[in-house]
């Protein structure tokens, strides 16, 4: 029987999808050119020293998710997400990994879902380098773990697939 190889995970097949909570009708959109972000969890510990030795009081989980991008001209995810943390709106988030090598037999990328509001949003200017947006999303209870659905247009937002050098007549067909 062959040897299974891990094989290593890269960060660019992760992406971030974004939708107002209150606006489900619509599909979740990427922030366009992400660069990185990091989903991050964490818990309180708190050490009680007894006579018996010490004991260990866990806190509750708290989840969140540091954004990185460099910002694109006339993305309306960028506004919408904008609007959201001015506004104090509530979002949805997801963290999709997009490596076809990970599909369910569905077709279904493995994903983690999570609702929460932008406690942060800071536009960078700089004079030498491209504008960019650092933002910092804050979990409401806990992250959800599932797969996600990708749409055709959501799948070429991503990257889009290897084109023939042929004249494309009648949308392909």
């Amino acid at each position: 029987m062959p040897e299974h190889k891990p094989e290593m995970m890269q960060g660019k097949n992760r992406i971030l999808l974004f939708r107002l909570l209150e606006d489900q009708s619509v599909e979740a959109a990427k922030l366009v050119f992400q660069t990185d972000h990091t989903f991050s969890y964490s818990r309180s510990l708190d050490r009680i020293v007894t006579k018996d030795g010490t004991i260990i009081k866990v806190g509750e989980l708290e989840a969140e998710v540091s954004i990185e991008a460099v910002q694109a001209l006339q993305d309306p995810t960028y506004a919408m997400l904008q609007e959201a943390a001015i506004k104090g709106k509530k979002l949805e988030l997801w963290e999709v990994s997009v490596d076809e090598k990970l599909k369910n037999a569905e077709g279904k990328y493995p994903a983690v879902y999570a609702q929460g509001y932008l406690d942060s949003w800071e536009p960078g200017a700089p004079v030498e380098d491209e504008a960019s947006i650092s933002s910092n999303f804050i979990v409401e209870l806990e992250p959800q773990f599932g797969f996600a659905t990708l749409t055709d247009a959501q799948e070429k937002v991503v990257q889009y697939a290897f084109t023939d050098t042929t004249a494309v007549v009648n949308g392909g067909e």
